[in-house]
């Protein structure tokens, strides 16, 4: 699965200064400080578009003295800090928010945010479904309860989500994408493929979209397609080692081993800690019958990761083709001990 993109746009609300004169009577102190406290709000906003973060807090600060439930500036506020990974904070103004209007779907759908950064799953989760039951058209309060569902294996349930996600926007590519993944999880390749080739066509930046179509097809066994998408992938990001690893393993299954090494290379080259792609180049090297060469790789993938069952496995076949069988032997047990079925069943048929 791919690590779920999180794309976040805060949204700030601008109010206008109207050049028409206010009826105000001499001494009235709480029109004066809504006035003030409009003209501060709105250099916030300034400040704001102006990348100056900091500077926009304190102008919201000085709002806010003055009135204190001044909601737009307290939403705001806090959009801020979350992007200033204030996530704590953030989530005191938008508690307070909600506080002054329980419908406020844009301040629960950001206070789940907000939570969801401090691992608060639970809390998180509540505030999308507020969200959702104020706006039931909340394409974003979907995708990312969705996400939500997805990391906890819920993949039923995740597309539901999704699907409403993308029928309240259609052109919604990290949604297609997502929804493609769960889609694979299920098993319904055709539906997985469909769906990332809707999320490219939608965002044709989407790297890892074209990655995920590759794996797709690559199931599939269409690897042709799978190598091109895999190809556009690396051309729209030069030091995406997945796709390379991944774009090795399709010309591996195709029978081009010498392709496929070239590839685990690159993604070695540029991941030198990518236990992955060692063990790939370890098989394709023994289909080249270099197994001096199979067992060194094999060799980098366990010191990166001693519990790697793969590793042992590939190992003990190239130990066997060298005549050290007892070695091999080991290697199967070890792999068997770390759960992988062709590790006892290698044991079982060469070893006593």
């Amino acid at each position: 699965m791919k690590k779920i993109k999180i794309s976040f746009f805060v949204t700030l609300f601008c109010l206008t200064i109207f050049t028409q004169a206010q009826d105000v009577s001499v001494g009235d102190e709480n029109a004066l400080n809504i006035a003030k406290a409009e003209e501060l709000y709105n250099n916030g906003i300034t400040k704001f578009n102006a990348k100056d973060l900091n500077g926009a807090i304190a102008d919201f600060d000085s709002a806010l003295v003055l009135v204190p439930s001044f909601e737009k500036a307290l939403f705001n506020r806090g959009s801020v800090k979350y992007q200033l990974k204030d996530y704590a904070s953030a989530i005191v103004d938008f508690n307070t928010v909600v506080q002054l209007n329980p419908d406020s779907n844009n301040a629960h759908f950001l206070l789940a945010r907000s939570h969801y950064e401090r691992n608060e799953k639970d809390l998180a989760m509540d505030n999308f479904t507020k969200a959702i039951t104020i706006d039931p058209a909340h394409a974003d309060a979907y995708y990312y309860r969705g996400g939500m569902l997805f990391m906890d294996e819920k993949y039923e349930e995740a597309l539901k989500d999704y699907d409403n996600a993308v029928k309240n926007k259609p052109n919604y590519a990290y949604a297609l994408n997502d929804r493609g993944s769960v889609k694979r999880m299920l098993n319904d390749i055709p539906g997985a493929i469909a769906d990332y080739k809707k999320a490219v066509a939608a965002d044709s930046k989407l790297y890892f979209s074209y990655n995920n179509l590759g794996s797709a097809l690559r199931i599939n066994k269409n690897y042709d397609e799978a190598i091109a998408n895999y190809s556009k992938a690396i051309e729209l990001k030069n030091d995406y080692y997945i796709a390379y690893n991944n774009r090795g393993y399709a010309k591996h299954e195709k029978g081009d081993f010498k392709g496929a090494i070239a590839d685990f290379s690159d993604a070695i080259r540029l991941k030198a800690s990518y236990p992955q792609a060692f063990n790939n180049r370890a098989a394709s090297k023994l289909k080249l019958e270099d197994y001096e060469g199979a067992v060194d790789d094999c060799n980098k993938a366990l010191i990166l990761q001693e519990d790697f069952a793969p590793a042992y496995l590939n190992r003990g076949i190239a130990e066997e083709m060298l005549r050290k069988e007892d070695q091999a032997c080991e290697d199967w047990q070890k792999a068997a001990s770390l759960g992988l079925k062709n590790g006892k069943l290698f044991s079982q048929q060469s070893c006593n």
